[in-house]
């Protein structure tokens, strides 16, 4: 019976190494898999923000296609006119339709704020690689939310 019982301990034994072999290889290839990739997401990024310290930054004709929050799906094509005197008008070509809009704008803490209408947005300046791109995050009045990346049209 003694004999039986070490032969079991030492089965049992060689399983828990195994066990704890296992555990030790999942664990280093997590964590390899998550230093390669946090090393690997900034070096991609070369956007950075852009503090908005006047209208006049950002004042002019911008265009974008506008994305659904949170799903990200294409929504619509926009097209922003910002006046240096603070005021926005807007065209968006959905597909079931034009939608135009007006609002007014105001700088806070680098970022600008607008409102119309239709709801509120973000504004802030970002440059991708010596290009400025201007991010739209909009609220409106009916629930929906959309994420707008635009270019300044020349």
């Amino acid at each position: 019976m003694v004999a039986h019982r070490r032969d079991w301990l030492l089965g049992r034994e060689v399983e828990m190494k195994k066990v704890k072999k296992a555990w030790r290889l999942l664990t280093l290839g997590w964590l390899a898999a998550t230093i390669i990739g946090c090393g690997v997401l900034p070096s991609q990024s070369t956007s950075r923000i852009v503090p908005i310290s006047g209208i006049d930054q950002i004042a002019g004709k911008w265009e974008g296609l506008s994305k659904r929050v949170p799903d990200m799906r294409d929504h619509a094509q926009v097209i922003l006119f910002i006046s240096e005197k603070g005021h926005f008008n807007f065209v968006s070509n959905r597909a079931t339709g034009f939608v135009l809009g007006t609002g007014s704008l105001h700088i806070q803490d680098g970022r600008v704020f607008g409102k119309a209408s239709a709801g509120t947005g973000t504004f802030t300046l970002h440059d991708q690689a010596g290009k400025p791109v201007l991010v739209a995050e909009v609220a409106l009045n009916d629930g929906h939310h959309y994420y707008i990346e635009m270019t300044p049209v020349r």
